[in-house]
């Protein structure tokens, strides 16, 4: 039922892209509320993916692996204008799943997890939508959700300075699939 009304709020607020003007109502218990013009809040989301690796070889060979499962975590940094939001998209280097680094990036982020800058864009209103409905979707993470493993393919950490939120998220709702940059 949960997955029914994600999906159908996420059809809104597609059906609705080209609709008037509406103004967004951020909840109150949202990490966003509070944010004013120059705050920044970092969202990460590590999901698993099927993929076969291909590794080249010095002597110009390719080799072909079997199919795995990868874990591969985004970052997007959420940059609060007088206008909007703007936003430095980030993407770290696949890891054979499980992805160990996850429960580790509440405390701090390290140089060799290898963020990649990759864009930065002005976020649309849509778009806002969409890290505020999968931050009401997700669940409180517990110790045991920590490390990536079959049952918690999809998590995301929001962190405001110390403060932050470690969610399991249900279903494979990945940002960089569902907002417009």
């Amino acid at each position: 039922m949960k997955n029914f009304l994600f999906c159908m709020c996420l059809f809104l607020i597609c059906y609705c892209k080209g609709q008037g003007n509406d103004s967004i109502i951020i909840p109150a218990s949202s990490m966003l509320k509070d944010l004013k013009p120059g705050d920044s809040i970092t969202f990460y989301q590590c999901h698993v993916e099927e993929a076969i690796q291909q590794l080249a070889t010095a002597s110009g060979q390719t080799v072909t692996g079997k199919q795995q499962k990868y874990s591969i975590t985004e970052k997007y940094v959420l940059i609060k204008t007088e206008t909007g939001y703007d936003v430095k998209y980030y993407t770290s280097s696949l890891s054979v799943f499980p992805n160990k680094k996850f429960s580790g990036l509440k405390i701090r982020e390290r140089p060799y997890w290898e963020f990649k800058k990759e864009k930065i864009f002005t976020m649309r209103e849509q778009d806002l939508k969409v890290f505020i409905a999968l931050e009401k979707k997700g669940r409180e993470a517990i110790e045991y959700d920590f490390a990536i493993t079959r049952y918690t393919t999809n998590q995301i950490i929001i962190k405001q300075r110390k403060n932050f939120k470690q969610l399991v998220i249900d279903g494979n709702y990945v940002i960089s699939r569902l907002i417009n940059f």
